[in-house]
């Protein structure tokens, strides 16, 4: 018997047994399914409009995401559907055609309804997570007592919005792109903290259908954090995801990870393991070589990585040494690496040790940095400035002049390099220093490169520097009465602003 001579109730249910997977590809298999379907494919749709990107309807409110709970307990199906998961403010989504705000979506769940204080709400919603693969199993915790902290009334508001998070994250086989509430760095710390939950519910194996377990599908975390002096997250809180095997893009903003003499590290990750990621994007963050060095060892496939430095209340990395940085950097990620961005926010102190070369980026096609990143002695002079200078004895004391030729530093790979300056300042002496002999370096080694741009603030003095090399002069923001500040000024920042937000002042 084919397929078509089944009775209609049997293939209602075989189309029933598609959805939201195979619906689509088996409805349009043939004319008669189709027909059959659309009582399905209505259904279909209108969850897919409704839960794709789904996000909280009220900010850092663990009743927001026990009502999603609350709302997959009523309809398991809806579960399968989300893909894009915001728990953490406004949001934008990674397809610039659907932009999405938390403010200007219909609600996704009863925002008058407090979830976590309705008992039968609760007890329901119990029933399923208890159910759930993940928490059923060896692996869960004693998921009782764990329910039972959300549902409490007088339970901790930080752990019970982070474990009604870690709740929801495990009944989500497709979810593609996750924010983290906010507060996730703080998980550690938190009295019966939820981390070991997470960490064990990624690391879990599922057997029976692996591709189907949850966050296996996983690809992109978002930022959770917002910019500025003030604002901090350590970079270790986001060491569990780096298991996940799908995971390819991670935004980040404000995280910290450095090591000194004078405090333990802010950052160790534990056991080494190799990541996926591809793309690394970290905006206005603080981290030195050594605070970077632990998450570089465990992500041998990046191919695009891109930093802006700002220095943290409490003078976090008041000086700081973009040389070491960028060399660490390469030690680990050169031979692939194809886009590069470093650039500064803020720094309260100085340079130590100025970038002079990135020939170990020996694939790199996209370079965009601040000139500000060159503006110190380069590591191999033993020079070093800021709170800790030392001059080795009988040497000159590094001057702007002594920045070497750009042409010098970078791989015949280059095709595209942008270049932000502060000029005329102290920058005018370095920019002029940066460029001397391009030109004969672009015609006898940079044959590959295509294009430069100088990016300044508001001014357009640099004008004749850049028609010198005939070069693209680009001034940021001239003539405009209310300015956005100089952090915004990189291409890289207002790009990442734009498609996943989190950075002043845009949002």
């Amino acid at each position: 018997m084919s397929l078509l001579q089944l009775p209609h109730e049997i293939l209602d249910l075989i189309i029933d047994h598609t959805v939201p997977r195979d619906i689509e590809s088996f409805a349009l298999s043939c004319k008669a399914v189709y027909e059959c379907a659309n009582t399905q494919i209505a259904r279909h749709n209108a969850l897919k409009r409704r839960w794709k990107h789904t996000p909280n309807a009220r900010t850092n409110h663990p009743g927001d995401t026990f009502g999603i709970l609350h709302q997959i307990a009523q309809e398991p199906i809806i579960a399968e559907y989300i893909e894009s998961l915001y728990l953490w403010g406004q949001h934008r989504s990674q397809d610039s055609s659907d932009v999405v705000d938390v403010v200007d979506v219909v609600d996704v769940v009863n925002v008058e309804h407090n979830f976590a204080q309705d008992e039968l709400a609760c007890e329901k919603t119990g029933n399923m997570v208890r159910s759930a693969e993940f928490f059923a199993g060896a692996a869960g915790p004693n998921v009782d007592t764990w329910w039972s902290t959300i549902c409490e009334n007088d339970t901790d508001a930080e752990q019970e919005k982070l474990s009604a998070a870690i709740a929801l994250l495990s009944l989500l086989p497709r979810l593609k792109t996750l924010q983290l509430p906010g507060g996730w760095d703080l998980t550690r710390a938190v009295a019966d903290s939820p981390y070991p939950t997470m960490e064990a519910l990624i690391s879990q194996k599922y057997n029976n259908r692996p591709s189907q377990g949850p966050l296996q599908s996983l690809q992109t975390l978002l930022p959770f954090a917002r910019s500025g002096y003030l604002s901090t997250v350590s970079l270790e809180c986001l060491q569990p995801f780096m298991r996940v095997a799908s995971l390819r893009k991670l935004y980040a903003v404000s995280c910290v990870s450095f090591e000194d003499d004078t405090a333990p590290p802010i950052t160790r990750f534990g056991d080494l393991f190799q990541s996926c990621l591809t793309r690394v994007e970290f905006a206005s963050c603080c981290m030195d070589a050594a605070g970077l060095e632990p998450f570089l060892k465990q992500t041998p496939a990046l191919t695009v990585f891109k930093y802006s430095h700002q220095t943290k209340a409490g003078a976090l990395l008041y000086d700081w040494n973009p040389g070491e940085f960028v060399k660490k950097l390469g030690d680990y990620c050169g031979p692939q690496l194809v886009e590069l961005a470093v650039t500064i926010d803020e720094l309260d102190g100085a340079i130590v040790n100025g970038l002079s070369t990135l020939l170990d980026f020996t694939m790199l096609r996209e370079l965009e940095v601040d000139v500000g990143v060159f503006c110190g002695p380069p590591l191999a002079s033993g020079q070093r400035l800021g709170q800790r200078a030392f001059l080795p004895k009988g040497d000159r004391l590094w001057e702007h002049n002594d920045i070497p030729c750009l042409g010098d530093m970078l791989a015949p790979s280059i095709e595209k390099v942008q270049l932000n300056t502060d000029y005329p300042k102290s920058s005018m002496q370095a920019l002029k220093a940066l460029v001397k002999n391009v030109k004969e370096r672009q015609r006898s080694w940079l044959t590959n490169l295509e294009s430069v741009i100088i990016r300044q603030y508001r001014l357009g003095t640099a004008k004749d520097i850049a028609d010198l090399h005939n070069w693209s002069l680009e001034v940021f923001d001239e003539g405009i009465a209310e300015p956005r500040p100089r952090n915004m000024m990189p291409l890289w920042k207002r790009q990442f602003n734009q498609i996943v937000g989190g950075l002043l002042p845009e949002d």
